[in-house]
Order: C-alpha cells, then structure tokens, then sequence
C-alpha cells in the first residue's frame, strides 16, 4: 500500500465558478505510479465544493445560477454576520458556507490500472461560492 499526496492551489475569477481540474487528477494519479486503489480529491476551504458532472457549457451555466437562486447572497443569514476574534475580519458569507455544504468537500474515484474510473461524460470539478480568491486543495492517491 503506498499514499501519494499533492496540493495544488488555483485562483478563481469569479464569485460562482466551476473549474475543471479533470486532468490535472489524472496527471497526479500517473504521477503517483499507483496502479489500483482510490483517489481522494478534497478542499481546503469552507466555502468552496467538488463535484462530478458533464463538462457541458450550458448545464455549467445552469448549476451556477440554479446554486445562486437556492443561496442568495441578498438574504437575512443572521447567526453569520459578526466579526472573527480569531482574525478580525467580517463574516458575511453565510450564503458560500450552504452552498458548500449542500455541494460537498470531497469526492472518492476509484483507480483501475493506473486510471481514474469515471463514465463517459464525467468530469471532476472544483466549485468556487465565494471568490475571486486563491484556492487550495488536496489529491491523495491511496493504492498499490
């Protein structure tokens, strides 16, 4: 059994986006040598998600909007908007941390000969909810 770990930091330009990180999974898993076993793809920040889904500009299009109208900004989130004694800065995104929580942190694909199985249309995507901002997240690659 062997573990194989990399993060990888990417900066988004929008307040709602979907960034395929498809091959860049794949290239960390060839990298890896790690033939069969599992990939774990997680973020490191509570307001982003990951998610699996066709790569198809429209259903892109679609998610954002469908995630803006299910948590808008514009709403009365009153248990989040106070300042952090840790670091003193304001909370006013109560709305990215229910995106990220109806989304989800973290994905699991298995590995089969050295490849990611996913079907035909799948893609790996990382979900900003409240950037721009710099982002990290973790691929560990679980194996033989």
């Amino acid at each position: 059994m062997r573990i194989f770990t990399k993060k990888l930091t990417i900066h988004t330009s929008d307040n709602v986006q979907l960034l395929n990180i498809t091959e860049k999974v794949k290239q960390i898993v060839k990298d890896s040598n790690i033939k069969d076993g599992f990939v774990i793809v997680y973020t490191l920040h509570t307001t982003t998600a990951l998610m699996i889904n066709e790569a198809e500009p429209g259903l892109e299009k679609d998610f954002v909007n469908i995630i803006k109208e299910m948590f808008p900004e514009e709403d009365d989130y009153r248990f989040h908007h106070h300042f952090h004694e840790k670091d003193g800065r304001m909370a006013v995104n109560a709305f990215a941390h229910f995106r990220s929580v109806f989304i989800g942190p973290h994905l699991v694909i298995p590995i089969e000969n050295g490849e990611l199985i996913l079907g035909g249309r799948q893609n790996i995507y990382f979900v900003e909810l409240d950037g721009p901002l710099r982002r990290t997240f973790v691929v560990q690659v679980i194996g033989v």
